[in-house]
């Protein structure tokens, strides 16, 4: 007995039936887009929470870093979300978060670095605009 027709029906039969199953998962790729917009936007909210918990308590330097992944979380969820159905809202929100965040990690450099306690109140106002901005984005994604 051959055992390589056996194999060789199968690989046939498999080919042909994973190209229609292939083109037929085709259409919800949209959908995976906009899980990985909202994915990055949920993971930069995440990551702002845990600076402004380092920065409540007086870890600015680990802050400083948090504010560094919102930073680049802020800017993937911008790319991921360039399609998406309420793209300029979402792409509005994403600017003023990555401002903010860039303006907390200054300021948490400021309060490092000079041991200065205004700075860090000045770094947890801004994370916490980062905070409202990135609710709005959490809403439209």
């Amino acid at each position: 007995m051959r055992r390589t027709t056996g194999l060789l029906s199968v690989l046939v039969l498999g080919a042909a039936v994973a190209g229609p199953v292939a083109s037929a998962h085709a259409a919800p790729a949209t959908a995976s887009a906009a899980s990985t917009c909202h994915r990055l936007v949920v993971k930069a909210n995440a990551s702002n929470n845990k600076a402004l918990s380092a920065g409540d308590r007086h870890s600015y330097k680990k802050a400083i870093g948090h504010n560094k992944a919102t930073q680049k979380y802020t800017v993937q969820a911008e790319g991921a979300c360039r399609h998406a159905r309420h793209a300029a809202e979402i792409r509005r929100a994403l600017d003023g978060a990555r401002d903010g965040a860039q303006e907390a990690e200054y300021q948490n450099k400021r309060a490092y670095v000079e041991h200065d306690s205004r700075a860090g109140r000045a770094a947890a106002h801004a994370e916490l605009n980062v905070k409202s901005r990135l609710r709005i984005a959490l809403h439209y994604s």
